[in-house]
C-alpha cells in the first residue's frame, strides 16, 4: 500500500514538473520571438512568428517542432 502512494506521489510530482517545464518552454519561445522581432522581419516572418505562438499556446507544439519551424 505505502508504494502506491509513493508511485502515486512520484507521478503528481513529474505532472508538476512537466506542466512548469511547458511553462518555462513557452516563455523562452515568446523571448526567442521577441528577439527576432527586435531584428528586421519581413511582415510575413512575423506572422508566421505570432503564428506558430498562437498555436504553441494553443495546441502544445512541442519545442523541437516550433525550433524545426522556425529554422533553429
Amino acid at each position: 500500500m505505502g508504494e502506491n502512494i509513493n508511485v502515486a506521489l512520484i507521478l503528481r510530482d513529474i505532472q508538476l514538473m512537466q506542466k512548469k517545464l511547458d511553462e518555462i518552454e513557452e516563455e523562452l519561445l515568446k523571448l526567442k520571438i521577441q528577439n527576432l522581432e527586435e531584428e528586421e522581419l519581413s511582415e510575413g516572418e512575423l506572422a508566421e512568428l505570432e503564428r506558430l505562438s498562437r498555436e504553441t499556446m494553443e495546441n502544445g507544439v512541442p519545442w523541437e517542432e516550433a525550433k524545426k519551424r522556425l529554422g533553429l
